[in-house]
């Protein structure tokens, strides 16, 4: 994918395929700086072919595996295009007014509210399919999969038809009807009328999941036929592995190689039959920016981070995990070299967001690493006078400075042994505010 110098940067080409490019105002629903890097051939050709069908005016929908690759793909798309974005989140909860308007009584006075993305003021809230099309914008539904069956429906004619009626009496309208109406009609009369055209640059990307592999529930037949459908599998092997030598240059090449072929092996068909969940290949790179950083570490434990498969797994599954570890070699011979605890934590001064410096010792070695920290002052490990730590809880630390550095964590273990107060100790050593949301139902 280029630049066409030709008309004076505004036209990406792809292959065989072009678009010109109606560059908006500066504003705040733009997409910039994606990671995802589009020298990758598999991600280029993704790219093409969402190109042609917004070329065709088609609404598409990407469905495939869980992971964050269907959403960057779309973003990279919206990135390369100029185009801006209204993002929805669909779950069990959304409901037909999260898609289409909100009725508020302010002062008495009943008011329809557009939902809108990006915009938050007190009377606009943060979905939006009705801005989207009057806009110009991309829609980008996702978790289709989990919307109620009643909900979905009421984009179907918007999706076919490009119309749709609001609460309010306002009626959208596609911009081929409307321009005819405008041919007979002035703009103030179809004002009047509360007609409003849809624009023209209008598109959808649905995301979601395959169903019933996964769980949630299937498209009905008519709003499926609304889109073109694409499966955004697992990037290829080869792709994954030049992906991976470029963020783990002290990492063996034969260590990755065995990794990701122990990755893909567990996403296969068989392991499937035998039960096991896929292994998040879209985390692999993080895992492998930690060994680069820490290349005396197992990898085996490094495995264990992204696929507990210890606690989560029973006998048999265990045994299968074990045995695909064992056939990569990626068994540990002699005892793991862990993270042993953390020496000292420093805040950098002159970084523009808030970093520190965390030292960790593993092997007898202090390794230093820079991980986001927070904006209350830092606390010095083993330095809070209601935590005693113990050599698991300096462990526990350690190896979770060592996530900290490339993605989030998530702490898994029984009720009542120390998940909340090895969090907050956490939080403390980086100078964050803890903020509790209890999740009874997910």
């Amino acid at each position: 994918i280029r630049r066409d110098p030709s008309v004076m940067g505004s036209s990406p080409t792809s292959g065989s395929s072009a678009m010109s490019l109606l560059l908006p105002l500066p504003l705040p629903l733009l997409v910039f700086s994606l990671s995802l890097a589009v020298s990758i051939s598999s991600v280029i050709q993704h790219l093409r072919w969402i190109m042609q069908k917004d070329l065709l005016g088609q609404d598409v929908f990407l469905i495939g595996p869980p992971g964050p690759l269907r959403r960057s793909i779309a973003m990279q798309y919206l990135e390369l295009t100029k185009r801006e974005v209204e993002y929805i989140a669909l779950s069990r909860d959304t409901t037909e007014t999260d898609l289409k308007q909100r009725r508020e009584i302010r002062a008495g006075t009943a008011f329809y509210v557009d939902q809108a993305s990006s915009y938050h003021t007190p009377t606009q809230d943060c979905l939006c399919a009705v801005r989207a099309a009057t806009e110009g914008r991309t829609l980008v539904l996702e978790g289709l999969e989990k919307a109620e069956r009643n909900v979905l429906p009421v984009l179907n004619n918007l999706l076919e038809n490009r119309e749709m009626q609001l609460e309010d009496g306002r009626f959208l309208m596609s911009s081929e009807r409307y321009d005819k109406l405008l041919q007979d009609h002035t703009k103030t009369e179809l004002d009047a009328w509360k007609i409003v055209r849809v624009s023209e640059n209008f598109r959808v990307i649905a995301l979601g999941l395959p169903v019933p592999k996964y769980s949630g529930n299937p498209l009905d037949p008519p709003l499926r036929s609304r889109f073109q459908a694409r499966d955004i599998y697992y990037l290829p092997f080869k792709d994954q592995l030049k992906l991976l030598y470029s963020v783990g240059a002290n990492v063996s090449a034969e260590k990755i190689s065995q990794l990701l072929s122990f990755a893909t092996t567990l996403c296969s068909q068989e392991s499937s039959t035998l039960g096991l969940p896929d292994f998040p290949l879209d985390s692999l790179p993080a895992a492998v920016q930690i060994l680069d950083s820490f290349p005396m570490m197992s990898i085996k434990h490094a495995i264990q981070w992204l696929y507990p498969y210890t606690i989560l797994l029973g006998h048999e599954g265990k045994m299968a995990v074990e045995g695909v570890l064992k056939r990569f070699e990626l068994q540990d011979s002699e005892s793991p070299m862990l993270p042993k605890e953390v020496v000292r934590v420093e805040r950098l001064a002159e970084s523009p967001a808030p970093q520190a410096n965390v030292t960790v010792r593993i092997a007898e070695k202090e390794v230093t690493i820079q991980v986001p920290a927070g904006t209350r002052p830092i606390n010095q490990p083993c330095a809070s006078d209601h935590f005693i730590q113990t050599l698991s809880h300096k462990q526990l630390l350690a190896e979770m400075m060592q996530s900290h550095m490339v993605k989030d964590i998530c702490l898994i273990g029984g009720k009542g042994c120390g998940k909340t107060v090895i969090a907050k100790n956490f939080a403390d050593n980086l100078g964050y505010n803890i903020e509790p949301i209890m999740l009874y139902q997910v």
